[in-house]
């Protein structure tokens, strides 16, 4: 193994090391407009600012699919990665609700849905909840009103969330607002009036995003929500260690005395980061 910057901590052990960007197996679709977002910062900024997260057995990225994407466009040979253990039990993973909202009313979504060839009924939420888990549905619908089952003819899991991109697209095209949350603030949102409806979705299981990412099959965007128990972040490694004009392992050297140099600190429970992803954090500063 390549020389690498080690963390170890009381949640989880860290590997902080260059890789070879075309080693790297990608589990979720790349975006166009995201990549070109991405890639214009990282090529005004000079460096790439946080490690990919990348399973140390397979190489699978688990998060930052459209960093990679974005630094292999700037010609780069080489990507900063983190390397964790996604077999341990403490990285979870779980799903992103589709939030919607409209001017309208919920009768106009469920037609929308219905004109797809969808069938739509209602159920009890948990029962529906069930159903999905089972993968004996698509999708459900919650509302201030209840909660109606979306079925359609898709069996495994990636033909169910093919399905609900499409139902994503359709609705975006009829002027419906989609974003994504957590189950939990998904609901919140649903029942305190602030969305019309939210999409309930299925939770994918690490077995299958490693042997989809593996077989080359990327599963659409936002299938799945990875929660961390630690990171880093901010490690700001520059572009020009990236284009490959040094062998690896020189390179790695280069990064460990880059990170060396800077001052870690773990990050108070009380600083404001978005702690859907990771409880604690390193900063290099």
């Amino acid at each position: 193994m390549a020389t690498g910057f080690h963390i170890s901590n009381a949640h989880l052990r860290h590997v902080i090391r260059l890789e070879e960007i075309k080693k790297l197996r990608l589990h979720e679709e790349i975006l166009p407009e995201i990549l070109s977002e991405v890639t214009e910062i990282i090529r005004a900024e000079g460096f790439v600012r946080h490690p990919l997260i990348v399973d140390l057995k397979t190489l699978v990225v688990l998060d930052g699919v459209h960093r990679a994407a974005a630094v292999e466009s700037l010609g780069c040979r080489y990507i900063p990665i983190c390397l964790l253990d996604y077999e341990d039990p403490r990285i979870i993973l779980d799903c992103w609700y589709r939030t919607v909202n409209h001017s309208s009313n919920l009768e106009n979504l469920v037609n929308n849905v219905s004109e797809m060839g969808f069938t739509v009924e209602d159920y009890p939420k948990e029962t529906a909840l069930k159903l999905l888990e089972e993968r004996r549905a698509t999708t459900a619908i919650i509302s201030r009103t209840g909660c109606l089952l979306v079925r359609g003819p898709q069996k495994t899991i990636r033909e169910i969330y093919e399905a609900i991109k499409q139902i994503e697209l359709k609705l975006k095209s009829k002027g419906f607002l989609i974003d994504y949350d957590t189950e939990t603030d998904a609901q919140k949102r649903v029942f305190s009036n602030e969305i019309l409806a939210a999409l309930m979705v299925p939770n994918v299981s690490k077995k299958e995003v490693i042997e989809n990412a593996l077989a080359g099959k990327a599963f659409v965007h936002k299938t799945t929500r990875h929660v961390i128990p630690s990171r880093p972040l901010f490690i700001n490694v520059p572009i020009k260690l990236l284009y490959g004009e040094l062998d690896l392992n020189e390179a790695n050297k280069h990064l460990v005395a880059h990170l060396s140099m800077k001052r870690r600190k773990h990050l108070p429970s009380g600083q404001v980061l978005d702690r859907r992803y990771y409880e604690d954090v390193y900063v290099f500063e």
